[in-house]
């Protein structure tokens, strides 16, 4: 008789298509084991599919139903499931892409189901106090170049050299889907989720490499320096953070001490 461990690693090769011996351990006098096998094989492949539609409806709406199937079947070869979460499924999706469409004019597809877990990322992110624009201002003005904005854990970046957002943003609802130019150039997103929901915003690159470096912990004055943001650009991208709720925390120079208060919290 099979030990616990043998039977269940036996059942796993059964769903995967992988040689196995069903008779030994899913025998019934009425359904033949391979039948009883084959009904848990379907269920399973079935469910796998549909978790990664939900998450990346947008590649399933671009190559159409039949196509993204196929894809499903070679991704869920290469990555068998391995956690009980479905949102795991998805996760390698994006890198399977990558190489899996190398060298096609769908490549592309790759980066677009980057964003989408970006998008998928941000819903299950843990939940976080939002600073309120208030919190900056009540820092001295000679110190704001030391500040450093501690950002929401939801927040995800992306680069993309296709624009991904633009075929996000198409793709979502029931009206006709606009043509897309997919030469039109590279695209960076910031991803995060706010008491509204998932938030996406697009930004220039510059814009972009700020919050890049803000995200990594750097001084204002630092990001700018990084980035070569043009400081006429400064108060937006900040404005903007902050009303995003991206911002968890201002976290002022040691000689500049913060108000107690300005932080808000949101349900998510």
């Amino acid at each position: 008789m099979l030990g616990l461990l043998e039977l269940q690693h036996a059942f796993a090769a059964g769903l995967r298509g992988a040689p196995h011996d069903a008779d030994a351990w899913a025998a019934s006098d009425r359904v033949p084991a391979e039948a009883r096998l084959s009904l848990y094989r379907i269920n399973a492949r079935t469910v796998f599919e549909q978790a990664l539609a939900a998450t990346y409806a947008v590649v399933r709406e671009r190559v159409g139903d039949d196509y993204f199937r196929q894809l499903v079947h070679f991704y869920r070869r290469a990555h068998p499931s391995r956690s009980g979460d479905l949102h795991e499924v998805g996760r390698r999706f994006p890198e399977f892409l990558s190489s899996h469409l190398a060298g096609t004019p769908y490549s592309w597809l790759a980066e677009l189901a980057a964003l989408e877990w970006a998008v998928a990322e941000a819903g299950v992110a843990p939940d976080a106090a939002v600073a309120s624009l208030r919190s900056l201002s009540g820092v001295p003005p000679a110190a704001v170049a030391g500040v450093r904005l501690r950002l929401v854990p939801s927040l995800r970046l992306l680069s993309a050299s296709v624009p991904v957002l633009t075929v996000w943003r198409a793709n979502q609802g029931d009206s006709a889907r606009p043509v897309v130019d997919l030469d039109a150039g590279p695209e960076f997103v910031q991803v995060h989720r706010s008491a509204a929901g998932v938030q996406l915003r697009g930004a220039q690159a510059a814009e972009f490499a700020f919050v890049i470096a803000i995200a990594r912990g750097e001084s204002i004055e630092a990001a700018i320096d990084e980035s070569g943001l043009p400081v006429d650009r400064l108060a937006p991208v900040l404005r903007d953070l902050f009303e995003d709720e991206a911002v968890a925390e201002v976290v002022a120079p040691a000689a500049a001490p913060m108000p107690s208060q300005g932080c808000t919290g949101h349900p998510t």
